[in-house]
């Protein structure tokens, strides 16, 4: 258990997070902010995967505090902003994978969260939006450049320009979701057993995989295969992969030690 505002559960390998601000639809300040990376930078290190969600069924988080935010000048707003992006960046960086069980709206810096996440599983109510602009603001904690590297430059520019959200299905369309929308009784129940999945598989292999996507996606194609061929001899070499290929012609599960 963490803080009233950040709610920790663990279940065996999986850990599950809870944004604790329905009064104000998760709302992201940023002591809220900074403690929800806290908690997943310490449960990378004991889990195997995280599953991050929003108490309630009308909103994943609505997006960040205003009050905290509406009486800034620039000089006082930048190193706050740098540090959103950084609780995030360490988020979008964890060693295990952090699974978005979006329970509705997703928008501003929910929506950032939502993308900084290594997937997400969404209810059939669940939206997303970057409205800033409708305040004379712009997304601040990374969604400028990760949804137009997720969903493609025009689709980002229209969702921020316009202020027009993204609904369930669309999100799935535009791979912003992994699997199709879930009811809302079923959401966790789908992003635990996922997370479960991920689990029982490799963990160094999990882990290498997560930093071969994120650190080869913006490199040309040659530097990331050189990167990814790096990563799978490694893997061929190690320990992991000795039990995973014995137990595969064993026909047995694995028994995958937990990661250094």
């Amino acid at each position: 258990m963490s803080d009233e505002f950040v709610v920790v559960e663990r279940d065996a390998a999986v850990a599950t997070v809870r944004i604790n601000r329905p009064q104000v639809h998760n709302a992201l300040n940023l002591a809220v902010l900074r403690r929800l990376g806290e908690e997943i930078e310490a449960l990378g290190r004991s889990v195997r995967a995280i599953v991050v969600t929003g108490t309630g069924e009308k909103a994943f988080s609505a997006g960040a505090d205003l009050d905290e935010l509406q009486d800034l000048d620039a000089e006082q707003a930048h190193p706050l902003m740098r540090q959103g992006q950084q609780v995030l960046r360490g988020i979008e960086q964890s060693p295990v994978p952090v699974i978005a069980a979006v329970n509705g709206l997703a928008l501003g810096g929910g929506f950032e969260l939502v993308l900084a996440c290594s997937f997400a599983v969404v209810t059939r109510s669940a939206a997303f939006g970057l409205p800033e602009s409708g305040l004379g603001l712009i997304p601040g904690y990374g969604g400028t450049q990760r949804l137009a590297r997720a969903a493609g430059p025009a689709v980002a520019r229209h969702v921020m320009l316009t202020g027009s959200r993204i609904d369930a299905e669309r999100a799935y369309q535009l791979g912003l979701a992994a699997v199709p929308p879930v009811a809302q009784a079923d959401l966790l129940t789908t992003a635990r057993q996922l997370a479960d999945t991920i689990a029982k598989r490799g963990p160094r292999a999990s882990r290498a995989i997560l930093e071969a996507v994120d650190r080869g996606r913006d490199m040309p194609l040659d530097a990331g295969l050189s990167l990814e061929t790096g990563f799978a001899a490694i893997a061929l070499g190690g320990r992991e992969s000795t039990e995973g290929i014995a137990a595969f012609k064993g026909k047995r599960a694995p028994e995958f030690e937990d990661q250094p």
